[in-house]
């Protein structure tokens, strides 16, 4: 049994004695004594285990890096075929197509190595 646990036996008990000693007459003070500590004992359980969970909610809290990873990569590809179709456009050739699809992949892999950290 935790010491806690003890304490409020004791503290009935400590009541309940107290009520035979002082009679009928102080039946309804003792009893309320003996109700608002054991409010008080079960609003702290509750506080306890609500910061509990709160802290157990907050450590899981965020997007998956995998979920992030998934939509970047669909952004760099949805973004992909404009760029290539306006640098084509533009500036013609395979070297301004080479150089919008190493912007992109570069661009990639910076920001998911900025996820790792």
């Amino acid at each position: 049994m935790t010491n806690r646990a003890q304490g409020n036996k004791d503290e009935i008990a400590a009541a309940l004695r107290a009520s035979r000693e002082l009679g009928p007459e102080y039946d309804d003070a003792i009893s309320a004594s003996l109700v608002e500590r054991v409010d008080d004992a079960i609003e702290e359980r509750v506080e306890h285990h609500v910061a509990r969970q709160m802290g157990a909610n907050e450590a899981g809290k965020g997007v998956a890096s995998n979920t992030v990873r998934m939509v970047l990569a669909l952004v760099c590809l949805g973004v992909s075929i404009p760029a290539t179709a306006i640098a084509a456009a533009v500036a013609g050739g395979a070297g301004s197509i080479l150089m919008v699809w190493l912007g992109l992949i570069g661009f990639y892999l910076v920001a998911v190595a900025g996820l790792r950290r």
